[in-house]
């Protein structure tokens, strides 16, 4: 009986229930369905059409002198005198450095001194031989005399009017003649080479004369040409060594700027414009040559340019160098437009993005502003650009610029919770 009634009393609570559910249901209206307002994003944006552009890049190069020299010195000796420093600009001839000259100067005298001693020697052979031809010329006459009195005895010692002894001395006297004769052609005929033999030894001491003056000048050490001086490597008092280098000289008249171009401008060398900019300086550079050949492993080539006016600017050091390609059928657009990684957003006649895809082909600069040259496929004649650097822009974003779009509505209730109207960043 008990149980009975549990169970009558847990139905009737099940009842109450379901029937206060009920009524719930049927009192509580359904939400009015709102119609949601899609949001509008303020921006900036730019308006473009293509023309041909000259892009610009910016890269770094290295400062070389075309024309530069190290002075050298051949001596070990002293530095006397030391005329510049780095940094100096001399003339040429100007002198930079002067050496002890003591023993260059006593080698140069020593040298004129022995040139002297050979050419008294070839004035002292050149009378001697003047001397031994008419020596010879008289003993030849002497000797025809004695050879004409021979035969007179002969003929007196045939017919008996004269002893032999007497003709044998007088052939004696000729044949010694004959031999005295003999003698002064032999001194004679020996002259050219015995001339010879002083000769090439007057040709070592001119030589060596040289050798002495070249090293007498190698003591002042002198500007090959205009320009400046680089280094100074050694000081006053110092001694020298054979070979050592004593101070650079360059020209600042003939610098020169390498630097890496990219692969694709390989052959358009002849075409490019090139300056280097300091401040509000500018240096306009010349093509020179490029490098001959390339490896796939280099990520561009060498080319030189010339400096037009290289005064104030040092070799050796790194400038920043602008380059001024062909120009190109392109756009040149805000750089505010173009977004990481090369894109843009063009604005639809919906006021809507479109994200494309450009490749930027350099920079371009004209009253203060910077501008980038692009270029892209599915690009149309004039375009609409974005400009508002938006963090998460992506295509079908809707947007709208003051002054040049349509207000965006407003939503109905300005309680609402739902999204809708105007997106101000």
């Amino acid at each position: 009986m008990r149980t009975w009634s549990t169970l009558l009393l847990s139905g009737v609570i099940l009842a109450a229930a379901g029937t206060a559910v009920g009524i719930m249901m049927v009192k509580t209206p359904e939400p009015e369905k709102v119609e949601a307002a899609e949001t509008e994003t303020r921006i900036d944006s730019a308006r473009v059409t293509p023309g041909f552009h000259r892009p610009e890049i910016r890269l770094v190069g290295r400062l070389e002198a075309r024309r530069q020299q190290s002075m050298t010195t051949t001596l070990g000796a002293d530095i006397r005198d030391l005329a510049v420093k780095e940094g100096d600009t001399v003339q040429a001839g100007d002198l930079l450095l002067r050496l002890d000259d003591f023993d260059t100067r006593q080698q140069h005298q020593q040298a004129e001194a022995d040139l002297a001693d050979i050419d008294s020697q070839r004035e002292i052979r050149q009378l001697q031989q003047r001397l031994n031809a008419r020596a010879l010329s008289v003993a030849t006459a002497k000797l025809e005399q004695m050879q004409q009195q021979a035969t007179q005895q002969q003929r007196l010692v045939e017919r008996g009017l004269a002893p032999q002894q007497q003709l044998d001395d007088l052939q004696q006297q000729v044949e010694q003649q004959q031999l005295t004769v003999l003698q002064h052609q032999t001194t004679i005929d020996s002259h050219p080479a015995e001339q010879a033999r002083l000769d090439a030894s007057r040709q070592k001491l001119m030589l060596s004369l040289e050798r002495a003056q070249r090293a007498q000048s190698d003591t002042e050490i002198r500007a090959p040409f205009d320009g400046r001086i680089a280094s100074v490597a050694v000081r006053p008092g110092q001694t020298t060594q054979p070979g050592q280098t004593l101070l650079t000289l360059y020209s600042d008249q003939s610098l020169q700027l390498a630097v890496q171009l990219p692969h694709d401008m390989a052959g358009q060398e002849h075409t490019i414009g090139a300056r280097l900019t300091r401040g509000e300086r500018q240096t306009e550079l010349q093509f020179n040559r490029a490098e001959a050949q390339m490896t796939a492993s280099q990520g561009g080539f060498t080319a030189w340019f010339d400096l037009t006016d290289g005064s104030g600017w040092l070799p050796g050091g790194y400038a920043r160098v602008t380059i001024e390609l062909p120009a190109q059928f392109s756009y040149r657009v805000p750089e505010a437009a173009v977004f990481q990684d090369g894109w843009i957003y063009l604005i639809d006649e919906d006021r809507r993005l479109h994200a494309r895809s450009v490749d930027i082909l350099g920079i371009n600069r004209e009253d203060n502003q910077r501008w980038l040259i692009v270029n892209g496929p599915d690009l149309g004649e004039a375009l609409r650009l974005m400009t508002t650097r938006l963090k998460n822009p992506i295509t079908g974003m809707r947007v709208y610029e003051p002054g040049v779009d349509p207000a965006p509505e407003i939503a109905a209730e300005a309680g609402t919770t739902e999204p809708g109207g105007v997106n101000d960043l």
